[in-house]
């Protein structure tokens, strides 16, 4: 940044030369803080994201882990619904 350029740079301005160099200085400080900011929200960001779809799934999965366990099924464990049983040997995909 300001630092990095040659002396002969900051002696071309003359009297205001000392004041500016102080100034470009800061500013290429406040720079470099904000670059260190914005990258650590920006990996905080992204942990976030992640956290929220981990919840989601999870939530998604005891929502099903509920439904399967409170299906009830009728005594004797037959479904009440006419379905038939398939022959093996015979079936013809009908």
């Amino acid at each position: 940044m300001s630092h990095q350029l040659p002396d002969e740079y900051w002696d071309l301005l003359g009297t205001n030369g000392p004041f500016l160099h102080e100034i470009f200085h800061n500013q290429s400080q406040l720079v470099m803080q904000l670059q260190v900011t914005n990258n650590n929200l920006q990996t905080w960001m992204l942990d976030a994201l992640d956290d929220v779809a981990n919840v989601a799934s999870q939530a998604a999965l005891a929502v099903a882990q509920m439904i399967l366990t409170n299906i009830q099924t009728p005594a004797g464990g037959q479904s009440t619904r006419n379905a038939k049983v398939a022959d093996p040997e015979t079936f013809d995909g009908s």
